[in-house]
C-alpha cells in the first residue's frame, strides 16, 4: 500500500480513530531511537543483575503513566 492510498484511507476514519493512528505513529517515534534503544538495553542489564519488580510495583508505575496508544 502506498503513502497516498494510506493518506486517503486516514481521511475516512471518525476524529477518535484519526486521534489513535496519530498516538500510535507518535510511539513508533518515541521507541525508534538510538535513546529508547540504550534504555531498553540498560534495563535488560539491570534485570539480568537481578534487579526487578514486583507486579503491584509494575502496576502503579503504569497508573502513573498517560494511557497506551489504542490502535
Amino acid at each position: 500500500m502506498s503513502v497516498q492510498e494510506i493518506q486517503s484511507q486516514l481521511t475516512r476514519l471518525s476524529p477518535e480513530e484519526q486521534a489513535g493512528v496519530a498516538r500510535f505513529l507518535d510511539s513508533l517515534r518515541q521507541t525508534n531511537t538510538p535513546e529508547f534503544s540504550r534504555e531498553l538495553a540498560e534495563r535488560h542489564r539491570e534485570m539480568d543483575a537481578g534487579r526487578k519488580i514486583s507486579e503491584a510495583e509494575l502496576a502503579r508505575i503504569l497508573a502513573a503513566k498517560p494511557a497506551a496508544p489504542q490502535v
